[in-house]
């Protein structure tokens, strides 16, 4: 089986002093990479110079002076994994040291580019605590999102039928929340959409496509369309997923990572949103597709903090982007992320007259600047080496397409209609993502 996700973009931060049970000052947890002399706060971020095989063990401190920690409720994560089976807790005068070994277990060793770590525990009045801590190994762009260079295998067959869920939202004041507006989500679902029905994408017809655009995605038409709707689609057929829009943690247990809908709520996330957990059960329990590209470009804005693009916000590190990976990379599927943790993705008029840089780049790809080997396809390998290369260059630097290993980088993603092509003639004519 081999799934294809694109899952887009940062999602929104915010900003979580004073709510969810975070810790200030002098009582917030610190990790060090003892290898490298390396140390990051709480709900911070460094940058190392080393390279990440250079860093074997980290220890994270949670200091003494607060209320008494529930010694079973300590977890940790490293990027998205747990890692309690690796970690050796010790207590003393000075609070808690917990002692993660990265090469235990099979490994949670450090990669290329940027790497999260989690922390979370209850105090002896049950109050959840929960911190993250970004680190980022500085070794140039092409150490994010790193796949294997496969480009010129031959594309691999399509499948039959193409069915779609198109969501755009940049209206969110509609319902009466405070949740900041975008500029051009709807716009980027449009264009995409028009792509899909295009001879090159596929063809897609009326009746096998769900669109929802700002006051139409509310959270029951989205769990409509994804829970309901994709049901149709069987093993030898196409899914295509995009969704445009804001996310963020819940800000009273930022634990909890949501898709914001047109009719979320700040104050009431977990009624009101969709919960990125459900995203899971969609990837793993609704789809029974061979092939399913999802295209997930979620945060151009940092939601309703107020806080803006390429501001760091003060509620930690958005680790959305990574659980979107991680969710969609089950077994053989693969994930491309429009930027790297933490990352704003960027929406501007100078990009075809106001579009997310993402999908500007995205749509010029798939329309024949990403075909590296002009061959009349696509592929989805193609597709990330040419966003890998254009979109930090549009940006300088400030957002990088990511992707896993094991993207399924020979599958077809467009097919250039009035191409020539060799073992697939009817590319020639552009049959699009299915046959």
């Amino acid at each position: 089986m081999k799934l294809v996700v694109f899952a887009l973009a940062g999602l929104a931060l915010l900003q979580l002093d004073g709510v969810g049970g975070q810790v200030s000052g002098a009582h917030v947890p610190w990790l060090v990479l003892p290898e490298i002399d390396g140390r990051v706060s709480g709900n911070d971020a460094a940058e190392f110079s080393n390279l990440p095989d250079s860093v074997q063990s980290m220890v994270i401190h949670i200091p003494a002076g607060g209320p008494h920690i529930n010694y079973g409720t300590i977890h940790t994560k490293v990027n998205t994994e747990s890692a309690d089976i690796a970690t050796k807790s010790a207590s003393g005068a000075g609070g808690f040291e917990l002692k993660v070994d990265l090469t235990a277990a099979g490994g949670f060793r450090f990669q290329p580019g940027r790497n999260s770590v989690e922390l979370e525990y209850q105090d002896q009045f049950g109050r959840q605590k929960y911190f993250n801590f970004l680190i980022d190994f500085q070794s140039g762009p092409a150490s994010r999102g790193i796949i294997p260079e496969t480009v010129n295998r031959p594309p691999e067959k399509r499948a039959a039928k193409l069915y779609a869920v198109v969501i755009g939202i940049s209206r969110y004041d509609q319902f009466g929340s405070s949740i900041g507006n975008l500029k051009f989500a709807d716009k980027d679902a449009m264009g995409f959409l028009d792509f899909l029905k295009s001879p090159s994408g596929g063809g897609l017809s009326d009746d096998s496509v769900t669109v929802l655009l700002n006051e139409q995605a509310t959270t029951q038409n989205v769990r409509h369309a994804l829970f309901t709707f994709l049901t149709a689609a069987q093993p030898q057929d196409t899914v295509v997923i995009y969704i445009a829009g804001h996310g963020a943690p819940d800000p009273h247990d930022p634990r909890n990572l949501y898709l914001l809908t047109a009719d979320s709520k700040p104050d009431d996330m977990g009624g009101t949103a969709f919960p990125m957990w459900q995203m899971q059960d969609v990837f793993e329990r609704v789809l029974k597709a061979k092939r399913v590209i999802t295209i997930a470009d979620t945060c151009h804005s940092f939601g309703f903090s107020g806080v803006r693009n390429g501001d760091k916000g003060q509620g930690g590190n958005n680790l959305i982007n990574q659980y979107m990976q991680h969710y969609a990379a089950k077994g053989s599927r693969a994930v491309i992320t429009a930027s790297d943790i933490s990352e704003p993705s960027f929406e501007d008029t100078q990009w075809g007259e106001g579009h997310g840089v993402f999908t500007y780049f995205l749509l010029k790809g798939l329309k024949g600047e990403a075909d590296r080997n002009h061959d009349g396809i696509v592929t989805a390998g193609e597709l990330f080496a040419y966003l890998r290369g254009v979109v930090p260059e549009a940006t300088g630097g400030k957002q990088n397409p990511r992707a896993m290993e094991g993207l399924a980088s020979a599958l077809p993603v467009s097919i250039l209609r009035g191409v020539p092509t060799t073992g697939h003639p009817k590319a020639a004519v552009g049959h699009g993502i299915a046959q």
